[in-house]
């Protein structure tokens, strides 16, 4: 597997143009990490550092949150939130 291809979540199609263009698959991506922690797939540790990575993905450190990016960035906060929630 190369560098470019992190797994996030293989269950989610994509839609639109190639790589993360819209909230929609943002937020399926969160769901199929958190489908993957509750049916014990991965363990926490993992399920977090994807959210983490999806997060600084959708928005560099460079960049403004503005627009869709805020919206995106704002989703994956959430799914954070609900696993810590989930968290044993």
């Amino acid at each position: 597997m190369s560098r470019s291809n992190i797994y996030l979540g293989r269950r989610v199609k994509d839609t639109g143009k190639k790589g993360l263009d819209n909230l929609r698959e943002v937020r399926d991506i969160c769901k199929a990490i958190l489908a993957d922690f509750k049916r014990g797939r991965i363990p926490y540790r993992t399920a977090m550092r994807r959210l983490v990575f999806l997060r600084t993905t959708v928005i560099k450190r460079s960049e403004k949150l503005v627009g869709k990016k805020r919206k995106a960035y704002a989703i994956v906060r959430k799914y954070e939130e609900k696993l810590r929630g989930m968290r044993k």
